[in-house]
């Protein structure tokens, strides 16, 4: 009796590719701005899934970081007016 046998039967075991977001369909090149979309995009679904007082430590390190990058941009802004 004849069976046929699959073709990858015989092969290796694959590793695993590397981590692959979803909305790029592909890695991207971290010192691209595509890739520091994709990277603030991990970083949000990472957010999002959060919860307690880990969530609560996160939105204030946003918050702050935020708030720097205001507080920085109209200090410039006064010194360009102020000369």
């Amino acid at each position: 009796m004849w069976t046929q046998e699959r073709e990858d039967d015989d092969e290796e075991p694959r590793a695993p590719g590397p981590y692959v977001d979803g909305a790029w369909g592909r890695t991207a090149n971290p010192n691209t701005a595509d890739g520091e979309l994709q990277n603030i995009s991990a970083f949000g679904a990472g957010l999002t899934r959060l919860s307690g007082p880990r969530r609560t430590a996160a939105k204030v390190v946003v918050w702050l970081i935020l708030i720097g990058v205001v507080l920085t941009v109209v200090y410039g802004l006064f010194g360009i007016v102020s000369s």
